[in-house]
């Protein structure tokens, strides 16, 4: 169990004090104007209970600023049980408790990279991470990047719905994804094989490219990207693919090249720059046919 706050990290004549045991003038003083104030607030109808939203809301902006938690409850004079509660959402709170979290300022950005621990959601972090690999960053490459094993990446990845990260990985995931969104990770030296495979394992799971998000998309659990209402149907994309293939044979490219720079891989460019070589195209079974 957490323990309490002792009574001397309250002033005399705070009723809080109070209630630790200080019997002091001015200890009493302050319990008896406190109760007078319940009192009065009672018989005109108001009462000292609120709801935790307002509070708990402020603690994710403390949170999102890079405040720790224990930084917050000094500051807010109250201990890990009530702030903890207060996240929970988790019954009505005292006045005077939303009062002081209230009071404590939100800082100022330091221009520097975060390193707080304090946990928010996920979701912002999981969805620019799978959009990368949507792009073409294999999961591995992201994880270099990061300076992360590839487990606590795919941990980062594979979330689901109501996960928390600590603030100072979604801000190390954002700097990340402002880098490498605009870029081809074949142009940045990743393997054609390794691009291919990271796109059809982004295709699999439906996870969009960075084409269908603006950045505070993100973060908005209401947006959902329409991919589906922009699928390339395999016979459209295989021509895509072909003409593309065409055009840089023309280049004198060798197909290993030519497979870098598309992503795909190299059998599959072998077989298409053989068709356009021999006029003969291949005959592909049907999605569904048996073998």
């Amino acid at each position: 169990m957490t323990a309490a706050i002792p009574a001397d990290a309250f002033e005399h004549g705070d009723e809080r004090r109070y209630r630790r045991g200080c019997r002091c003038k001015k200890c009493r003083a302050g319990a008896n104007s406190a109760n007078l104030r319940r009192r009065y607030l009672r018989q005109t109808g108001r009462s000292t209970l609120r709801s935790p939203n307002a509070a708990a809301d402020h603690v994710l902006k403390l949170r999102t600023a890079g405040l720790d938690d224990k930084t917050i409850k000094a500051q807010a004079e109250v201990c890990c049980d009530v702030l903890y509660r207060i996240m929970r959402r988790a019954g009505d709170i005292h006045i005077d408790t939303e009062r002081r979290i209230l009071n404590v300022p939100i800082p100022a950005p330091s221009g520097g990279p975060t390193r707080s621990r304090a946990y928010v959601d996920g979701l912002g972090t999981r969805r620019r991470l799978q959009a990368l690999v949507a792009a073409g960053w294999y999961p591995a490459e992201l994880a270099r990047r990061l300076d992360k094993d590839r487990e606590n990446l795919g941990q980062l990845l594979n979330g689901k719905r109501g996960d928390r990260v600590a603030l100072y990985q979604a801000e190390e995931v954002r700097a990340l994804y402002a880098e490498l969104h605009g870029q081809k990770p074949e142009n940045q030296g990743l393997s054609g094989y390794y691009v291919q495979r990271a796109r059809q394992m982004a295709a699999a799971r439906g996870w969009a490219t960075p084409d269908y998000w603006d950045d505070d998309d993100f973060d908005n659990p209401d947006f959902q990207p329409a991919i589906d209402d922009l699928a390339v149907k395999r016979d459209d994309l295989a021509a895509v693919r072909r003409a593309e293939i065409e055009h840089l044979e023309q280049f004198n490219l060798s197909e290993h090249e030519i497979a870098n720079r598309l992503g795909m891989a190299y059998t599959t460019v072998r077989n298409i720059v053989l068709e356009i070589r021999t006029g003969q195209r291949r005959v592909r079974p049907r999605e569904g046919a048996a073998a």
